[in-house]
């Protein structure tokens, strides 16, 4: 059996985990890839509006993007790319 501590320890782990992320001002860009650049990723988003995307290597990647791949993006509020991956 599991002890009640234990249980609110990880509940406020991931607690606060959802908090900083909020705080980080974090939201999904959705769009298609217009260009890639070795630091970059420029696209169009589906209201027409255009971004660059920061990556390095901290960006978690879902196998290969490339140009004209629709993508979900999670960015900060810099436009750094917290992880990218091909749109269903």
């Amino acid at each position: 059996m599991v002890s009640i501590p234990k249980v609110i320890g990880v509940m406020s782990c991931g607690f606060l985990l959802c908090l900083s992320l909020y705080l980080n001002g974090s939201h999904t860009i959705k769009g298609e890839v217009l260009r890639v650049e070795p630091s970059s990723y420029f696209v169009k988003q589906y209201d027409g509006n255009q971004v660059r995307l920061h990556i390095d290597a901290t960006t978690q990647m879902a196998g290969r993007i490339g140009q004209g791949d629709p993508i979900e993006a999670k960015v900060n509020a810099q436009r750094h790319a917290l992880a990218i991956r091909q749109a269903p």
